[in-house]
């Protein structure tokens, strides 16, 4: 199975950094899906939910407060203000 690495970075340090299946995150123009081998991309980032996929299959879900989420070459990096997950 294909993988993408995210790394997610808040103003406190490095949140996040494993792989994972999918990223779903709200940008400013909407919802969008990362997968492996996604083309290069980068977008603004509104407020809203993030579900990320680990490599296992779980899901988890978090409120992001704005950012910039980039990708190139099967790694995503979302750069936020604030990153919480839901369940803590």
């Amino acid at each position: 199975m294909a993988l993408i690495h995210l790394t997610i970075v808040t103003p406190q340090g490095e949140f996040y950094d494993d792989d994972a299946q999918r990223v779903v995150v709200r940008t400013t123009g909407g919802d969008v899906a990362i997968l492996p081998h996604h083309i290069d991309y980068s977008a603004s980032l509104g407020q809203g939910e993030a579900r990320v996929t680990d490599a296992a299959g779980n899901v988890r879900k978090a409120h992001v407060e704005g950012g910039i989420l980039h990708v190139a070459a099967d790694k995503a990096q979302i750069i936020t203000q604030s990153f919480e997950w839901a369940e803590g």
